[in-house]
């Protein structure tokens, strides 16, 4: 596969992106990533099916314009990232895989789990992604899980909140690039 020369960052390569690089003669993948806080998630150099993305973006966005009340529970109240992420995430955990260390936070429905995990396709498979939404903003909290992950980054939480609206005119921009490559 042979890279196009045009590497675009679609959104605020900063906060909330998502780098788009094309293949030559190629309308079926694409090198995709999402960027969040400026962390490229992902290998650069692991390409994508693009009809996955194309549909992912669209399962993430339906959340957010449709279903934003859903991609938030009371108990993330006065919590901290590590806390929301710990309550994510147990809410889809088996009692023997919990963290003991939060052992005291309860365990949410599987619906939390469902609405408020990120997976795109492999590119993102390395890391552990969540999304939730509070006041107009999507918050994005991440933790590198395993390798391709950069070895410094595994077990290393993050989080970056954007404007609703910014997260959404992203993923559309994303969606019609990858429906003109498609073409």
């Amino acid at each position: 596969m042979t890279k196009q020369k045009v590497e675009k960052y679609l959104g605020d390569k900063k906060k909330f992106a998502i780098r788009f690089l094309p293949i030559k003669n190629d309308s079926e993948f694409a090198f995709c990533h999402l960027v969040l806080n400026g962390e490229i998630i992902g290998d650069q150099n692991e390409s994508c099916y693009l009809n996955t993305w194309k549909n992912s973006l669209k399962e993430i966005k339906e959340k957010i314009v449709n279903s934003s009340k859903k991609l938030f529970h009371k108990e993330f109240e006065n919590r901290s990232d590590r806390e929301i992420f710990e309550l994510i995430w147990k809410a889809n955990q088996c009692e023997q895989d919990f963290n003991p260390k939060y052992n005291y936070l309860p365990v949410l429905e599987n619906e939390i789990w469902s609405n408020c995990n990120i997976g795109i396709d492999e590119t993102t498979d390395a890391y552990l992604i969540t999304m939730i939404e509070n006041k107009g903003l999507i918050k994005f909290i991440w933790e590198g899980w395993r390798v391709p992950c950069p070895v410094d980054k595994i077990g290393k939480l993050n989080s970056v909140s954007i404007e609703k609206k910014i997260v959404i005119e992203t993923l559309d921009h994303c969606i019609v690039e990858i429906e003109k490559k498609k073409q």
